[in-house]
C-alpha cells in the first residue's frame, strides 16, 4: 500500500493512427509536444497541462513492455490507462509487492526531445505497471527529466485546458466497491463511495470516478457518455478560457454539446476514443 496519496500523473490514449488522432486534439485547441519515439518501441505526442498530461500513444509492434497497449490498438484504441507519480518506481514497486499487488518489472526507457532552439536530449522515464489492476491498466512513472516535458511552450493551450480534473472509468455492477477500494491501496487516495454503483477516489487535486455502464450518466452528468465494457469513457478537464475553446470547436465544425454554462462534452468520436468534459475554472 502506498505510505500517502500519489500525484496523478498521466492518461494514456492509444491511438492506431496515431497522425489522426494528433490532428483531431490539435483541432480541439490544444499544443501537442512533437512526435516523439521511445526506445521500446512506441511512438506518441503528449498534451502537457500544468502538472499532469495526456499521452497520445502508437505502438508500431507488439513486443513484452507494450503488449497491452498493443492489444489496446486492436480493439480500436481509447483511454487505456492512467499513472500517478513516482519519485522512485522501484521503490514503489516494492511497496506495492509487499501489499500483495503483481507489478511488471521496473524499467527504464527514453525517448529524443527536441526544443525549440533546436538542441536535442534524451527525456528519461522509469515505470512499473499493474496490467491486471481493475478496468484498465495502472502505473507509476518516475520523471527523470521533468524539465524536458513540462515546457512553457508545450503546456499553453488556445482551448485554455489547464489539468486534469477527473478520470471516469467503467466497470461490472459487482466489482464498483472491489475497484475503489484496489485504487485507494494502489494510489493512497481516499475513496468515497456515492452510491451502491459509484465511488470516487481522490488522486491529489483530481478525482478517479468509478460507476458501472448504467450509472455513467450519473458520474458524468451526462446521458451522451456511454461505455459498456471495463475502462475509462471519459477525462474531465480544467479549462480557463471556456468561451474561447466554444468559439474553436464551432469553427472547426466539432460537435460539441454544451451542458450549461460552465461545461463542454467533447464526444469521443471526436477525441480519439474518450469523450472529454471541459470544465470552467474561476
Amino acid at each position: 500500500m502506498a505510505s500517502k496519496a500519489e500525484m496523478f500523473d498521466h492518461a494514456v490514449v492509444v491511438c492506431p493512427d496515431l497522425d489522426a488522432g494528433a490532428e483531431a486534439w490539435r483541432r480541439l485547441g490544444f499544443t501537442l509536444t512533437p512526435r516523439g519515439y521511445h526506445t521500446l518501441g512506441s511512438q506518441n505526442h503528449c498534451i502537457m497541462l500544468a502538472r499532469d498530461y495526456v499521452e497520445l500513444l502508437h505502438v508500431t509492434a507488439p513486443s513484452p513492455s507494450r503488449q497491452y497497449y498493443w492489444d489496446a490498438q486492436v480493439r480500436g484504441g481509447g483511454c487505456a490507462a492512467m499513472s500517478c507519480k513516482s519519485a522512485d518506481a522501484f521503490g514503489t514497486a516494492a511497496r506495492l509487492r509487499e501489499g500483495g499487488w503483481h507489478t511488471s518489472e521496473p524499467i527504464e526507457f527514453s525517448r529524443p526531445v527536441v526544443l525549440d532552439d533546436g538542441s536535442e536530449h534524451a527525456a528519461t522515464f522509469r515505470v512499473t505497471a499493474l496490467d491486471d489492476a481493475p478496468g484498465a491498466r495502472y502505473f507509476v512513472c518516475e520523471h527523470r527529466t521533468p524539465e524536458l516535458l513540462w515546457r512553457p511552450e508545450w503546456i499553453r493551450h488556445a482551448n485554455g485546458a489547464q489539468g486534469i480534473a477527473s478520470m471516469f472509468m467503467v466497470v461490472a455492477p459487482a466489482l464498483v466497491d472491489a475497484t475503489g477500494r484496489a485504487y485507494a491501496e494502489l494510489t493512497g487516495g481516499e475513496m468515497t463511495q456515492l452510491s451502491d454503483h459509484i465511488c470516487s477516489l481522490a488522486v491529489d487535486d483530481a478525482t478517479l470516478v468509478i460507476s458501472t455502464p448504467q450509472a455513467l450518466a450519473a458520474a458524468t452528468g451526462t446521458s451522451h457518455i456511454q461505455r459498456d465494457v471495463p475502462g475509462y469513457a471519459a477525462i474531465r478537464l480544467r479549462t480557463g478560457a471556456l468561451a474561447e475553446a466554444r468559439q474553436i470547436w464551432r469553427a472547426a465544425g466539432i460537435p460539441a454539446q454544451d451542458l450549461g454554462p460552465q461545461e463542454t462534452l467533447i464526444p469521443a468520436s471526436a477525441a480519439g476514443g474518450v469523450a472529454l468534459l471541459f470544465e470552467q475554472q474561476g
